[in-house]
C-alpha cells in the first residue's frame, strides 16, 4: 500500500473520531443553548409547550429527578429537572416555554416553592447521581 493512502486514511479516521467524540461530550447547558433561542443570561425560549420541551431535554439528558407541578398549578407551575451540577426549569411562557438553566444552589433557590418538598438542598458540589447532597473537600481539618 502506498504511504500516501495510509496518511489519507489516518487523517480521515482522525476526523471521524473527533467528530464522533465532539458530538457525545456536549453538556446539558451547551446543548440547550444550541437548541433554543437565548433571551437572557442562562434563559432560553421555545415556541413549544413545556411538556414537549421538558421531554426533549429529558430524552437527551436523563435527570436525577423531575418535578412537574403544571397539573396542580397550571400557568404558575413548571417542570423542573435536577442534574448533579445543574437545574433546568421549563416554565410556561405564553404559548411556548421559558427555559432556565442554573447551578444547583441557584436553581434550588429560584424554584424552591416548586421543589422544596421533593429535593434535598444541594451540597457545595451539587448532588450525587442518587440525589444526595455532594460536598467537595472535607477531611480532618475542614469545618474548623
Amino acid at each position: 500500500m502506498n504511504s500516501r493512502y495510509r496518511v489519507a486514511g489516518a487523517a480521515a479516521a482522525a476526523v471521524l473520531t473527533a467528530t464522533a467524540l465532539g458530538g457525545c461530550g456536549k453538556s446539558q447547558s451547551s446543548w440547550i443553548a444550541d437548541k433554543y433561542t437565548k433571551v437572557g443570561y442562562d434563559t432560553y425560549r421555545s415556541p413549544k409547550a413545556p411538556q414537549t420541551v421538558a421531554s426533549e431535554i429529558g430524552r437527551k439528558f436523563r435527570p436525577i429527578d423531575r418535578v412537574d407541578d403544571m397539573a396542580t398549578m397550571g400557568a404558575n407551575g413548571g417542570i423542573f429537572m435536577r442534574y448533579p451540577k445543574l437545574v433546568v426549569g421549563v416554565l410556561p411562557n405564553g404559548t411556548g416555554s421559558r427555559i432556565t438553566v442554573d447551578n444547583p444552589r441557584g436553581g434550588y433557590s429560584r424554584h424552591y416553592s416548586h421543589v422544596s418538598g421533593r429535593w434535598s438542598s444541594p451540597g457545595s458540589n451539587g448532588w450525587t447521581r442518587s440525589g444526595a447532597a455532594s460536598f467537595r473537600g472535607g477531611g480532618p481539618g475542614s469545618g474548623k
